[in-house]
């Protein structure tokens, strides 16, 4: 989760001293629910989208099948915009404000129904402490290329962000990133499986450091550090209700 708009940063806080309010973020990448009929027809909806544009980025079709695709898609769009719309974050889990299944599934980074997403496959080496260390297994396609045949360098840095984010959320008081950096040591292939590790380094108070890895097989292809501050729920309230008003 990127962007902190908490004004009472790490610079109030106390060096050594434990926050004593509830994450805002707390189990913020756990599903609470299974996905239901409908949100599981959506996730293929997303599948065949991202296939889409996987195509059109390398088809050569000729004109009229192109106008004739075009025509098609429109179709499929118009008949979704005739129905009922909403962007509400529904089934928070238990003792936390975040939105679970509506973080995890509209995530531009591991959200099924959200083509923009590889999605990245997320899973957690140890206990689930603070000395856990977080696990992505992704593979970009053609639309996140930057230098030919490789991974554009600022969706490695998007990925990470989630990584070192859900490493952080293991620390019992997590928050949002305030600084993340990359060191890109070797270029990072399309189309091949690659492997993001996130995990705790250290925790100062409200300040959480957390470092990071890439790798394709053997070869080191990122290093990440990021500093991530606990947010107090009251921020994480308003920034929901920022979000209501603008649907509203």
């Amino acid at each position: 989760m990127s962007g902190s708009n908490d004004e009472d940063l790490a610079s109030r806080q106390t060096a050594g001293s434990t926050p004593v309010f509830e994450s805002a973020f707390k189990d913020f990448h756990v599903r609470t629910e299974q996905l239901s009929a409908i949100d599981s027809l959506r996730v293929a909806i997303a599948d065949e989208l991202r296939s889409a544009t996987d195509e059109l980025l390398a088809t050569s079709a000729n004109l009229e099948d192109l106008e004739e695709t075009h025509r098609m898609i429109g179709q499929a769009v118009a008949r979704l915009r005739l129905k009922p719309h909403s962007q509400e974050f529904v089934g928070p889990s238990e003792s936390s404000l975040a939105p679970m299944n509506s973080f995890l599934d509209r995530s531009p980074i591991i959200g099924g129904i959200n083509p923009l997403a590889v999605p990245m496959r997320m899973q957690i080496e140890g206990d689930g402490g603070k000395d856990s260390v977080v696990v992505g297994h992704a593979k970009f396609e053609a639309a996140y290329e930057g230098p030919p045949g490789c991974v554009h360098g600022g969706f490695i840095a998007a990925y990470f962000d989630e990584v070192l984010g859900m490493a952080q959320s293991l620390s019992g008081n997590p928050g949002m990133t305030v600084n993340l950096t990359i060191d890109y040591r070797s270029p990072t292939p399309l189309k091949q499986p690659v492997v993001f590790r996130g995990w705790v380094a250290s925790i100062d108070g409200r300040k959480i450091s957390v470092l990071g890895t890439l790798h394709h097989g053997d070869t080191l292809c990122a290093e990440a550090k990021g500093l991530f501050v606990s947010m107090r729920p009251e921020v994480f309230q308003r920034l929901m209700e920022i979000r209501q008003a603008q649907e509203r």
